[in-house]
């Protein structure tokens, strides 16, 4: 339990810096996860049994990471009493913010972060995608892993309303990604890369590129 209260405190104290007050939902809907737009959807199931003997979770995240997608994650996984979950990502984006957001929980609760999504059957995942705010929150996984045939790929921040200085806006973004990076153990000059893209094109990262700047740094999943 000391566990899952830290994450639940390091993902409030996240989404209170930096995404500001939102609203909050609990667990998942039922059934296999699908992308949908403006929201994540979030599942878990219990793939087998740990070394310890404890329950080895899968989690699904999938669909657009909203503002307050992280205090939905942290009150499931209270909830569920999930600890160190396999966790797959299937995501065109959303937020930079509330992916930020979710990347710091999951790093709070030392899952391992893998691109994927959920097939009829939990245990064996399908390839998915990972986009724009997408690797983000990937970046949050002790151990980050991309299996064959999935994708990682990243583009400019869009701002969704008008700001005075966009300029300005960028540099800040720029700042705020780099400063997350670091904490997460990946190169920042990834962040130029991604600037360099415009917000309505995706620059997919081939495995190698990923391993360079350390966004991936585990073998590939079976």
């Amino acid at each position: 339990m000391r566990v899952l209260r830290r994450f639940a405190a390091v993902l409030a104290f996240a989404f209170a810096s930096i995404c500001g007050a939102g609203a909050t939902s609990s667990g998942p809907a039922a059934g296999p996860a699908s992308t949908v737009r403006g929201y994540l959807h979030i599942e878990a199931v219990v793939a087998g049994m740990r070394a310890d003997g404890a329950p080895q979770w899968v989690m699904y995240l999938d669909g657009e990471f909203e503002p307050g997608a992280d205090r939905r994650l942290a009150a499931f996984v209270v909830e569920q009493g999930i600890t160190q979950p396999q966790v797959y990502l299937n995501s065109p984006g959303g937020s930079l913010l509330a992916g930020m957001a979710v990347g710091r929980g999951l790093r709070a609760l030392g899952a391992e972060t893998h691109v994927g999504r959920r097939s009829d059957d939990p245990r064996r995942p399908t390839p998915g995608v990972c986009y724009s705010a997408c690797p983000f929150a990937y970046a949050g996984g002790t151990i980050r892993e991309l299996g064959p045939g999935s994708v990682l790929g990243i583009h400019r921040a869009r701002n969704r309303v008008p700001v005075p200085d966009p300029a300005a806006f960028d540099d800040r973004v720029a700042a705020d990604a780099k400063a997350y990076l670091l904490e997460m153990g990946v190169d920042p000059q990834l962040v130029p890369l991604m600037q360099s893209v415009p917000a309505g094109e995706i620059r997919v990262l081939p495995a190698p590129q990923a391993r360079r700047f350390k966004l991936v740094d585990g073998t590939p999943a079976p």
